[in-house]
């Protein structure tokens, strides 16, 4: 799980590093996220049970309400067989807003990949919202196709709106 984690920071600093600071100049608001966090007993997801969620972004929100950025966060389950299984889900955001001082959301289009050997799925819009609380933690909502997926607790890591 620590190597996972690892692998997301990476991917959020290689996005803040270079993807970023080519349109900063059109930014009010840049959201960071290197965490991991929880869901509830008994969230689902496409018929797996999942339990918790690792996400590493980097996305910038101009005033427009445009978004420049990457997005990943992958879903922690067990399949029938009692099987870890990770549901990877990537993809770039187009839009956002922020909704209050520790609130933001953005949206924009995924892939998603089961990870049971079925062929990942392209294009299926998403939406995250961070809401971040003292300690730079909070949650993390998520809504993938028509799935609603209840807020992700964050107990690692950490979050940033700015």
């Amino acid at each position: 799980m620590k190597l996972k984690l690892h692998f997301l920071l990476a991917a959020l600093l290689f996005a803040a590093l270079v993807l970023l600071p080519s349109a900063a100049s059109a930014q009010e608001i840049s959201v960071t996220v290197g965490a991991g966090g929880i869901y509830p007993s008994d969230t689902t997801f496409n018929g797996v049970p999942i339990n918790g969620l690792q996400s590493g972004y980097g996305i910038g929100i101009g005033s427009t309400g445009s978004a420049l950025g990457q997005f990943c966060t992958v879903l922690l389950g067990v399949n029938a067989a009692g099987l870890k299984q990770t549901i990877t889900i990537e993809g770039e955001a187009s839009a956002g807003s922020q909704v209050a001082a520790n609130v933001a959301t953005f949206s924009g289009t995924c892939t998603i990949d089961m990870g049971d050997g079925s062929l990942p799925v392209p294009g299926v819009p998403f939406t995250a919202t961070i809401t971040t609380g003292a300690n730079d933690q909070g949650t993390i909502g998520l809504l993938l196709g028509s799935t609603t997926l209840p807020d992700a607790t964050i107990n690692q890591g950490s979050m940033t709106i700015q």
